[in-house]
């Protein structure tokens, strides 16, 4: 009987442990479930339609696009349509971005927020119908200034490519999104030996 009694001890302390185990495990996931990372509630740019009014936060960058060295022109009111204004849009061909986030929904616009409102591709293996290849290349510019990107000064690589965020925070407080006025230059071009 001592055996028994043994192997029933042993076999007991053996559930206490996979109860506390069980215990810590279901503890652990809760936490993560309310502590964890952050889920992604940012409305995505194709759900929301926005109209000029004071309750927005309102900035215009560039973005220009070269294939080849020629210039593409993007379109007058890319994301202007009858039933919605999305947040990122153009009202003329000349590469200037509109803008416009409202207060009351903040979002962080992202270059690959325009080419979805767009319908037109972009990340770093493809530019519109133009995929890199060994010959080929796609090389992202940031310019902090439409006036020094003209004068090809104090333009900065990319590697965020889809990913770069068109700043609507105004860090120097001037009034003025950090984002407006800065140049996108997103070309497509042979690969330099």
């Amino acid at each position: 009987m001592v055996g028994g009694d043994v192997a029933a001890a042993a076999g007991g302390g053996l559930m206490k442990w996979m109860l506390v185990l069980s215990g810590v495990f279901l503890i652990s996931i809760t936490a993560y479930g309310i502590y964890g990372p952050e889920s992604d509630n940012t409305p995505k740019i194709l759900d929301v339609c926005v109209t000029h009014s004071d309750e927005i936060n309102h900035y215009h960058p560039w973005l220009f696009i070269e294939i080849n060295g020629q210039s593409v022109n993007l379109a007058d009111n890319i994301g202007v349509t009858e039933d919605c204004m999305y947040p990122i849009h153009t009202h003329s061909s000349d590469g200037k971005l509109h803008i416009e986030i409202p207060d009351s929904n903040p979002m962080k616009i992202r270059v690959s927020d325009f080419f979805e409102v767009w319908g037109a591709e972009f990340n770093e293996n493809q530019i519109l119908d133009y995929s890199t290849d060994e010959n080929h290349e796609i090389i992202m510019t940031v310019f902090p200034s439409k006036e020094e990107f003209n004068a090809g000064i104090n333009g900065t690589v990319s590697t965020d490519f889809e990913n770069h965020v068109f700043s609507s925070v105004d860090l120097n407080g001037d009034g003025y999104a950090d984002g407006d006025d800065t140049v996108v230059l997103i070309e497509y071009k042979e690969k330099e030996n």
